[in-house]
């Protein structure tokens, strides 16, 4: 009978699904549930499902439901991960304290293709889905990404004696469009994040000044 009894706990043990241990719940975070989320993306692509982020986490599905919500959800808090580091990267290239260059926009959006092109399959992901989920991604994307280029636009056109109340919207315009480009960008094999960053930036700067500045 004992033997029996043992041989019950093995099954019951066997058959428990990821995320409920024997003892109690297993303690996974947010975080960590957005942590699985982006390897099962990189690993699995922009298709990636929600059981397949619990399984990676180690959880069940209600688990992640409780955790971070559905897919919108999901989402949503891997376009603020993504923004953020499109921000870092956008701020190293356009520094507020220096004037506003012709080389320092494209800096900028070499930057912003560099860090889709090394999160491909997060960047489809967050702007990919239902219209709603695609156009409130894109938003979140756009909204971290636009600080750098606001404050330097606004500095810039200080320095040229201009009225800044174009900066915001200049920044959403070019953000906005970068978005785009990228999504076109991914699918050009033989085109270089460099070479699209020189382009993009001689249609962009002949506009900024307003007067057809080369520099």
């Amino acid at each position: 009978m004992k033997q029996t009894g043992v041989m019950g706990k093995s099954s019951t043990a066997a058959s428990r699904r990821p995320g409920r241990p024997v003892g109690g719940q297993l303690e996974v975070d947010r975080e960590q549930v957005l942590d699985a989320a982006e390897r099962v993306i990189a690993r699995d692509g922009a298709g990636a499902s929600i059981e397949a982020v619990a399984v990676e986490a180690g959880v069940t599905k209600p688990i992640v439901y409780d955790r971070v919500g559905g897919r919108a959800d999901l989402a949503d808090a891997l376009a603020e991960r993504l923004a953020d580091r499109m921000a870092a990267a956008a701020a190293e290239a356009v520094r507020v304290d220096t004037t506003l260059t012709k080389e320092s926009l494209r800096g900028f959006i070499e930057a912003n293709l560099l860090v889709v092109g090394r999160h491909r399959n997060l960047f489809l992901y967050v702007t990919g889905g239902t219209t709603e989920q695609t156009a409130l991604g894109r938003l979140k994307l756009t909204e971290r990404s636009t600080t750098p280029m606001s404050a330097a636009l606004t500095a810039w056109r200080t320095g040229f004696g201009q009225s800044t109340e174009v900066a915001e919207a200049w920044a959403f315009g070019i953000v906005g469009m970068l978005q785009m480009v990228s999504m076109w960008w991914l699918t050009q094999d033989q085109r270089s994040a460099s070479e699209v960053a020189e382009q993009i930036t001689d249609l962009l700067w002949h506009g900024l000044p307003g007067s057809g500045r080369e520099s």
